[in-house]
């Protein structure tokens, strides 16, 4: 079949030629096209379930409200885990679906049970489904802000809100919009219970009257006349003074109005959450500082390109710039795609000087630039033919794909060289026939001849590249990638080698006769010099040299035990995340202003640009944090005369002088990765299950010392779970029924008042407000003063609440979290050192040691340890499986045994440079180590495979006996194309390695760390270790190959 391949190829050579252009043309159209991100698509199936629920304390809402649907989303086909959050007035429940479920199919699914579980909850609360978004959405946070003070927050939230967020979500591909700070403009009713007792007036008639003061309705249509015309009844208004005219009720001939009894004011609805914002481009009085103001976050839907979204969102911007208010400034807080196109940008400047490299070595080696154009051809091929494939797989371009490109652009020559060098000896051999063969025979023939070696090399790649395939999760979805990249670039470079070489060879190589064609002077000064010295010295010492590649076995496996361990390694993002908080209880007020303490410190660092902060949540957001917890996005400095480290160590010690507070610090993508894999935004998560909150918190607090006294683990927090202030009002019932007073009317009442109750909705423009009814702040804030609030009675009359309830302080949780229906508590930890095995499993063995758990509690390691063992114990289980089927491969291949083990030999040898280099480097084992160490030994054993199929080929076709010298002819004929494989590969990959702290390089750096260190000892030790056993033990085994026309020896 591929001998009637390479023959159709050059009888069709036209034919051929279009089809590299197509490819070629279809290629770089698709590679422009194709969206550009910084990771793959890294989101785990998630619906996620909001539900409001006024007035509702977390107690209340995890049994009114979360419990209910939990129960019925369990049952919902493929769920993974079960999230919820109980906050104040909100429940929150993230249901995971496995990896590959259909996010609409499983929004389906989710909307199903929502449907019948609505029947259970409180009557007026209805969870609905935020949108589909994925865990890189988060592409840019903007901020607004007025230093001059001339436009309020409220004014600055409502022009978020009306204005920018509208013209933001009408962009194709932005999926939301969320705003935050400033707090929700509303107009309020705000009784005066004095005037309202000396009116005699109640509450229901000023909520009523409230209700009924904004109103517009229709008349439906005259239709007698000639023209039909629309009748409509109109009462709505902005102004307070016409709102306030509103009659509440009419005693003795005179009407009282809204205004005799309450206030008519401009406000905010109740804030769980605030938001500042500082730039050194904006300057006060010559001071650099933070301001008040609204931060919105744009999310964009999956699928979308980030940097092609962000561009028309920044264009919208600057659009928008003109028409706000005169002081109002729009300033980028965050963007995602200062990450990707430094990323992004690196790995293409690593491509192409990898390239670069590739095209030297060749030229050096082959001396002849018609055989080193032909061999280049590979390149833009076979790359093309991947990205083709990526269109097909709806794969974007990103730091993983690229680096899957720059593993394989060394690779793909390595057919093409095989092929061309082998038929251009071919061809010069030709020549010194008596009677030459037409050429086109002549390269079929020698196509032909290495056509097996190629396969059976390629299917060995691609076997090898099968385990990253196989991993699930993020690990999964980072590294298969680089797998899907190796192995198509891989088989497109095979079908090239087959096709395209042996017709670009027909009309660029033709030796003429007569002429000497001997190697050029690096050839052959590489051949001399490895023959008289490393080759004689293996094959005149074989067990010397086996001892020595023994002895550095045992040193590789030293080192290798003595590193350290982590999951991934660590993003070099542009921008930092600082996570602050304060004691539980703190108010929203206390918090803010600490954070405006701390983001006026922080831009005094000269090397920090921008600041914005954000405490506690958005209004109907879903990233739910108490208020004593804020989040700072830190932007720096394009130019810096100091190392980013001192620069984050800066920040550190400024965080550290704010009293009362804990700071730990990430970036936006680790942070999101994190709160993926584990469901909190840290490396490591520790969560204890049980059933009372107090003793959650007890054991929390416990985990938290033992970690923070264990060297790297000192950013240990505990979740803000705790006990908080409360203000509880609890009826009196037997005093209650004494006056006539229904305790639920009362507290529906109480809660109206204290909270706010929406009533109607004020239109201005196309903007909607609320009209709600609620007590002055003078009122809600003063416990006397709401003990001598009169409430109304069955009976007419009024009584004071302190008649009818008792007022006193108590405590209750801020928050309660849960789990797979049960409730947990959550130690957060982003280790300081790199080694994270060790320091999770020494925090292990102290908690297993110093933590008692009580009957029905228990403790959960999670996070990126757990992921790295799963992944680990993935590609074990995947390798020993693809090992058992590369030995029957390879047993079909050479018809023996003895082959197979000496083939396999070169995988130990490969990885003991892989091992030395990755310690002196890295000195850690991460899933992007073992990436390496899987792509070197396929690189090794492909060129072992080739090294020993050409002695087997020489004894079978050329007349050589098992002898010294047919093993040095053998070694020297494959040489050059060993070591330009080993060299092309390695090359290519340096421009990885050099300037490793680069971004987009973080986690290719391990791997090409890997695959040189690992090339440099599977070149020099198997061009000595694989002659010399070959020479000394396999002189039967050779003899049987052959003797069984094994396809090794064709």
């Amino acid at each position: 079949m591929l001998n009637q391949l390479i023959r159709f190829s050059l009888s069709q050579r036209p034919l051929i030629l279009a089809l590299v252009v197509i490819v070629l043309v279809l290629g770089i159209k698709k590679a422009v096209e194709l969206p550009v991100e910084v990771l793959p698509d890294l989101t785990k199936p998630t619906v996620t379930i909001l539900t409001e629920s006024a007035g509702f304390a977390p107690e209340e809402v995890e049994t009114l409200v979360t419990m209910p649907l939990e129960n019925s989303l369990m049952g919902v086909t493929g769920v993974s885990r079960l999230r919820s959050i109980n906050d104040v007035g909100l429940s929150l429940i993230f249901v995971e679906f496995e990896w590959g479920t259909d996010i609409y199919q499983a929004r389906q699914f989710v909307q199903e049970r929502l449907t019948s579980a609505s029947e259970l909850l409180p009557e007026g609360v209805s969870p609905y489904m935020t949108p589909v978004a994925s865990l890189m959405g988060n592409i840019l946070l903007v901020g607004l802000a007025d230093p001059t003070g001339e436009t309020s927050p409220r004014e600055l939230r409502s022009l978020a809100d009306w204005t920018v967020a509208r013209k933001l979500q009408s962009i194709p591909g932005i999926a939301e919009v969320l705003s935050m700070g400033g707090g929700v403009k509303q107009v309020q009713v705000q009784p005066d219970p004095d005037k309202m007792l000396a009116m005699g007036v109640s509450f229901l008639q000023i909520r009523d009257a409230s209700a009924q003061a904004v109103k517009n309705t229709t008349g439906g249509f005259l239709t007698e006349s000639s023209q039909e015309i629309m009748v409509r009844n109109l009462a709505m208004t902005t102004d307070l003074d016409e709102i306030g005219n509103t009659v509440v009720t009419y005693e003795n001939d005179r009407p009282i109005r809204l205004r005799d009894v309450a206030s008519l004011v401009w406000d905010i609805e109740p804030m769980r959450g605030d938001a500042g914002l500082g730039t050194k481009q904006i300057t006060q009085d010559g001071a650099v500082k933070g301001y008040p103001g609204v931060i919105l976050s744009v999310t964009k839907s999956p699928g979308f390109d980030t940097i092609d979204l962000t561009e028309k969102v920044e264009a919208a911007l600057a659009d928008l710039q003109q028409t706000l208010p005169t002081g109002v400034k729009v300033v980028t807080l965050y963007r995602q795609s200062d990450f990707i196109n430094l990323s992004i940008g690196n790995l293409e400047e690593a491509l192409r000087d990898g390239a670069i490299m590739v095209a030297l070595v060749l030229f050096l080696f082959l001396f002849n630039l018609r055989i080193t154009l032909i061999t280049l051809t590979a390149i833009p091929l076979s790359l093309g033919i991947t990205i083709l494939v990526f269109d097909l797989m709806d794969l974007s371009v990103n730091s993983m794909t690229l680096g899957g490109l720059a593993v394989a652009i060394g690779m793909v020559v390595d057919d093409a060289i095989v092929d061309v060098e082998n038929v251009f000896r071919r061809l010069r051999e030709n020549t010194r026939l008596p009677n030459p063969r037409p050429n086109l025979e002549v390269i079929a023939s020698a196509s032909a001849e290495v056509r097996s070696s190629i396969l059976y090399a390629t299917v060995l790649i691609i076997l090898v590249f099968l385990p990253l395939l196989a991993l699930s999760g993020v690990e999964g979805r980072l590294f298969s990638p680089i797998a899907i990249a190796t192995i198509v670039s891989m088989s497109a470079s095979f079908v090239v080698s087959l096709t395209v070489i042996p017709v670009l060879c027909s009309f660029l190589l033709n030796p003429k006769a007569g002429e000497a064609h001997i190697d050029g002077f690096m050839v052959r000064g590489l051949k001399w010099g490895f023959h008289k010295t490393w080759l004689n010295f293996s094959l005149s010492q074989p067990f010397l040299v086996l001892l020595i590649t023994g002895v550095l076995l045992f040193f590789a496996y030293g080192s290798l035990t003595s590193m350290g361990g982590n999951f991934l390694p660590a993003f070099r993002e542009p921008t930092a995340l600082i996570a602050m908080t304060t004691a539980p209880g703190t108010s929203l007020k206390q918090t803010t202003e600490l954070s405006d303490t701390a983001q006026d410190l922080l831009l005094q660092i000269p090397e920090v640009e921008t600041v914005g902060y954000r405490v506690g949540r958005a209004e109907r957001g879903d990233h739910v944090v108490p208020v004593s917890t804020v989040e700072f996005d830190i932007e720096f400095t394009e130019t810096s005369d100091r190392d980013r480290k001192e620069v984050l160590e800066e920040i550190r010690v400024t965080m550290r002088t704010i009293p009362g507070t804990f700071s730990a610090m990430s970036t936006p993508l680790a942070d999101r990765i994190g709160h993926m894999l584990s469901g909190v935004s840290a490396k490591v998560a520790v969560k204890i299950y049980g059933p009372d909150l107090s003793e959650l918190r007890r054991l929390g607090s416990q985990v938290t010392e033992i970690a923070r006294a264990i060297p790297g683990m000192e950013e240990a927090r505990a979740e803000q779970q705790a006990m908080i202030p409360q203000l509880r009002i609890e009826v009196d019932r037997d005093r209650a029924l004494a006056y006539g007073v229904t305790p639920g009317e009362l507290n529906e009442q109480l809660a109206s008042l204290m909270g706010g109750e929406v009533v109607a909705e004020i239109y201005q423009g196309q903007r909607v407000y609320d009209l709600v009814v609620r007590l002055p702040l003078e009122w809600r804030e003063s416990p006397d003063r709401l003990s001598n609030l009169y409430v109304d009675t069955l009976s007419g009359q009024r009584v004071p609440l302190s008649a009818v309830a008792e007022i006193h302080q108590a405590t209750g949780p801020n928050t309660i979290l849960r789990e797979n229906t049960l409730r947990r508590f959550v130690v957060s930890i982003n280790p300081t050192t790199d080694d994270l095995n060790a320091v999770v499993e020494t925090l292990q063995s102290k908690v297993a040691e110093e933590l008692v758990l009580p009957q029905g509690y228990s403790v959960a390691f999670e996070g990126e340890y757990q992921a790295q063992q799963e992944a680990r114990r993935t590609i074990f289980i995947m390798c020993v499986v693809i090992l058992l089927l590369i030995i029957f491969l390879l047993y079909s291949y050479f018809k023996t045994f003895s082959f197979v083990w000496l083939v396999l030999s070169i995988i130990p040898i490969s990885l003991i440079g892989g091992v030395f280099y990755t310690s002196m480097t890295l000195n850690n084992i991460s899933i992007a180590t073992l990436v390496g160490f899987i792509a070197v030994t396929g690189i090794a054993a492909r060129n072992n495979i080739m090294l020993l199929s050409h002695y087997l080929h020489l004894m079978r076709h050329e007349g050589e006996a098992f002898t010294r010298e047919m093993v040095v002819r053998g070694t020297l004929e494959r040489l050059v194309p060993i070591l330009m494989t080993a060299i092309s590969a390695g090359l290519a990959l340096i421009p990885l390695i050099i300037a490793a702290d680069e971004p987009g390089k973080e986690i290719l750096n391990p791997v090409a760390i890997v695959i040189v260190g690992g090339l440099i000892s599977s070149t020099l030790l198997g061009l000595a270790v694989t002659p010399a056993i070959f020479y000394t033990f396999f002189q039967k085994s050779a003899e049987k190959s052959i003797r069984l026309k094994a396809a090794a020896s064709e």
